[in-house]
């Protein structure tokens, strides 16, 4: 008995060796789902250039390298559909090629090519391989260059990111040691019970607060400064009532 394949499973798992019977039934249940054929921002149809089609990875939705690269900024990128976030991200070329559609694109050029009597120009699988090494090198080369770079500042919030934790915002304040820290580093120093640490996300005024705490500081180190110490006449002792403690005692022990 033959098993028909579900052509859900096909899309899932992006197979690129489909069964010719099923596989016009395929693509016709991909293309209900997604646009395989041009971006659905710019209607510019995808090629193996500029416009390879990517998927934003947290929500999947598959938009163009052009448009994406419009898109990114400070090593972030917002899905224009959904408004899903992207973080962390060295560049728009670390974000994966939809196999899908990039498969079948290299199948009607190589169609062609040999129907002019040539042989396939592309190789999916290593020309796939060939980007993934080519964009690690390039966010290798760019993460080396940021780490010349810090201070840097998180556009949203307007703070900076951690120099010892680069893909971290400084969005906590300790009110003892008078300085922002991100997570991490409020976890591991500012721990202490005398460490009030406040969470900069929850002041609305920010750049207010911090000018009030800095300044309240300045304050408290001059107070510090002028406060004189008074002698104490009942505490205070010097050489001459030690040495006469000593003799005493030593008048005592005599006895």
């Amino acid at each position: 008995m033959k098993v028909i394949q579900n052509p859900t499973q096909y899309f899932f798992e992006q197979s690129n060796n489909p069964s010719n019977e099923y596989l016009d039934k395929i693509n016709t249940f991909i293309g209900k789902l997604i646009n395989q054929k041009s971006c659905l921002l710019c209607k510019q149809d995808y090629n193996i250039k500029d416009r390879l089609p990517r998927i934003l990875i947290h929500c999947g939705h598959t938009i163009c390298t052009q448009c994406l690269s419009n898109f990114y900024k400070n090593r972030r990128v917002r899905c224009p559909l959904c408004l899903k976030l992207v973080k962390h991200l060295d560049s728009i070329d670390r974000l994966p090629i939809n196999h899908t559609i990039f498969s079948k694109m290299a199948e009607e050029i190589n169609k062609k090519s040999r129907f002019h009597g040539g042989t396939d120009v592309i190789d999916p699988q290593q020309y796939l391989f060939t980007q993934f090494q080519q964009s690690a090198i390039q966010a290798q080369k760019i993460r080396q260059q940021q780490q010349n770079q810090y201070p840097q500042i998180d556009p949203d919030s307007g703070l900076e990111y951690c120099e010892f934790h680069n893909d971290r915002v400084k969005h906590f304040f300790c009110m003892k040691h008078k300085v922002t820290c991100c997570r991490a580093c409020s976890e591991m120093i500012h721990q202490n019970k005398d460490c009030i640490v406040v969470d900069l996300y929850e002041i609305e005024d920010v750049p207010a607060f911090l000018n009030e705490a800095y300044k309240l500081n300045q304050e408290n180190n001059s107070q510090n400064q002028n406060i004189q110490f008074l002698p104490d006449d009942d505490n205070n002792f010097n050489d001459d009532d030690l040495e006469g403690e000593f003799a005493q005692n030593e008048s005592l022990q005599s006895l």
